[in-house]
């Protein structure tokens, strides 16, 4: 487990067909092996077109400050979420398709995910997933504590019951509020994410192009920025 992140502004992924992208150059590399610093490389397969692999480094220092000999840092670019298999653009552009539309549910949000950025593979419960980890992320570090109350009795077990698009309403704001107060000032990114809904198979754009992808750079640098951690 790493004791720091490290989040670094590497840009867009501007060609996929390239296939491997390194965070650090070889000069600057070699500058950390000259210094005599414990640096090993971390390798994170992300599927989106052919597939890439994004080559982050970890460095070992020494943290006298705390007591600490080997404080290890993980520098990432902005677009990586550690352990996910999909660059960041693809979990916020789910997340706002399923939040700037009310009546939609988390299966079509997806499909339609999986539509505009040509993959084979993202399910709504991998929405689901990035959406809890959004809201938990929102109750810590952006809303008010909540008063802890008594816990209730069970109620008898019934069958099942999936929330209805009125229930859900409330989440989808709070998520999409929180997301467009990182976002940046120019708001034409939300329009890139409704067009979408409208855009036919022979219309995708590539992932790494277009406001909507800048946009998420940026709310991945605020969030780091302002709370110390990864967005997802």
């Amino acid at each position: 487990m790493f004791h720091k992140y490290i989040i670094t502004h590497f840009g867009r992924i501007e060609n996929i067909d390239n296939k491997k992208f390194s965070i650090l150059t070889s000069e600057v590399e070699s500058t950390y092996y000259t210094e005599g610093l414990e640096f090993q490389k971390h390798t994170y397969q992300l599927k989106i077109g052919p597939g890439i692999e994004v080559h982050c480094p970890e460095i070992s220092v020494e943290d006298s400050a705390n007591g600490e000999k080997n404080l290890k840092c993980l520098i990432l670019p902005e677009f990586v979420i550690p352990g996910r298999p999909f660059p960041i653009y693809i979990y916020l552009f789910a997340i706002m398709t399923y939040c700037l539309n009310k009546l939609m549910g988390q299966r079509e949000a997806a499909r339609r995910t999986r539509e505009y950025f040509g993959l084979k593979t993202f399910s709504h419960t991998t929405l689901g997933r990035a959406m809890k980890k959004l809201e938990e992320q929102i109750k810590k570090h952006y809303e008010e504590p909540q008063i802890q109350e008594e816990p209730k009795a069970k109620p008898e077990p019934t069958a099942r019951k999936f929330p209805s698009t009125e229930q859900t309403r409330a989440r989808r704001d709070r998520v999409a509020a929180y997301l467009i107060n990182a976002a940046p000032e120019n708001r034409t990114y939300a329009k890139e994410v409704g067009a979408s809904c409208n855009q036919t198979e022979n219309n995708k754009r590539h992932p790494y192009k277009g406001i909507f992808i800048d946009a998420c750079h940026h709310i991945a640098r605020y969030v780091f920025l302002n709370y110390c951690c990864l967005l997802l």
